[in-house]
């Protein structure tokens, strides 16, 4: 993983936006991509350092019952988003993507997202 973080933050066009690590008894790895397909190009790429790790991984443990792997995949249309953040700083979707304030009773969250999706439609 150390590898292919660093592998990923060397090469920005790949795709890879940004991400969040936890350790602990359950480890969780949270990754932003500019698309599904910059992340399918970079997870088929026999160039990169991922395929060959992952074919590895899964014939020396895959499928035992000892590590669990959890994959998923969303895909956020422009306009269709909002992360709303109190008094800590910018994380996650924020963090990557960048944010703007929303005043006190500006506009409900079915406003805001509206005028999103109208601003990136023209």
């Amino acid at each position: 993983m150390p590898r292919m973080l660093a592998h990923l933050a060397r090469n920005p066009r790949v795709g890879m936006l940004g991400q969040h690590l936890w350790f602990g008894r359950t480890t969780l790895m949270l990754s932003y991509w500019r698309s599904p397909e910059h992340l399918q190009r970079f997870a088929s790429d026999r160039d990169a350092p991922h395929l060959e790790p992952w074919r590895r991984f899964t014939r020396r443990i895959g499928g035992d019952g000892t590590v669990g792997i959890w994959h998923e995949t969303y895909q956020a249309s422009p306009g269709q988003r909002e992360v709303v953040y109190v008094d800590m700083p910018d994380f996650g979707l924020g963090g990557v993507m960048g944010v703007e304030p929303v005043g006190r009773g500006t506009a409900t969250a079915r406003q805001r997202l509206r005028r999103g999706a109208e601003e990136d439609s023209q």
